[in-house]
């Protein structure tokens, strides 16, 4: 089997159960959230993009990977990782702005998760060495594609409006 079939195979399998997951247990969960609520479990799974920045450690992936594949890759996890920290903060404390960088944080990670996926095929890196990133790319960035879904529903939910409750008394008048 080729790399790039089993790399295929592996990807298709891990979008597909993270598929499902969401399906099946987080969006109806979601669904009955607060917008700005049901976003921070998403946001989460961005934080910890700097996963990606392993292949900026020393011998990482095999030496056929260019230091400027690296690099693209590497610093685009972690830029995204902490704009879903700032984001994170925004959020939970109420900051004006928290959803418009919300956006940036999908709109920065789905560009550089679909520049990541053309450039690794343009530079044919599933045939070099990748060690922990072929596990990163198989397995993280599936579910960084589905709750990247998950904001959009998210992100185009009309904010909650806080309307005061009608005193409700036993005995109607």
């Amino acid at each position: 089997m080729t790399p790039i079939v089993l790399f295929g195979l592996q990807f298709t399998l891990s979008l597909a159960v993270y598929a499902l997951i969401a399906a099946w247990y987080v969006a109806p969960r979601l669904a009955r959230l607060p917008r700005e609520t049901a976003l921070q479990p998403l946001l989460w799974v961005h934080a910890f993009r700097v996963v990606g920045g392993t292949i900026l450690a020393p011998f990482a992936v095999g030496a056929g990977v260019t230091v400027a594949f690296q690099r693209m890759i590497g610093f685009g996890d972690m830029i995204t990782a902490l704009l879903a920290v700032l984001a994170l903060i925004a959020i939970r404390t109420r900051l004006p702005g928290a959803i418009a960088l919300t956006w940036t944080v999908l709109g920065v990670g789905m560009l550089d998760t679909v520049n990541a996926i053309i450039q690794s095929m343009r530079n044919n890196v599933f045939t070099h060495a990748l060690g922990v990133n072929w596990v990163i790319v198989t397995a993280y960035v599936p579910a960084l594609l589905v709750s990247s879904f998950l904001m959009v529903v998210q992100l185009l939910r009309p904010a909650a409006v806080t309307v005061a409750a009608e005193p409700t008394t036993l005995i109607d008048s």
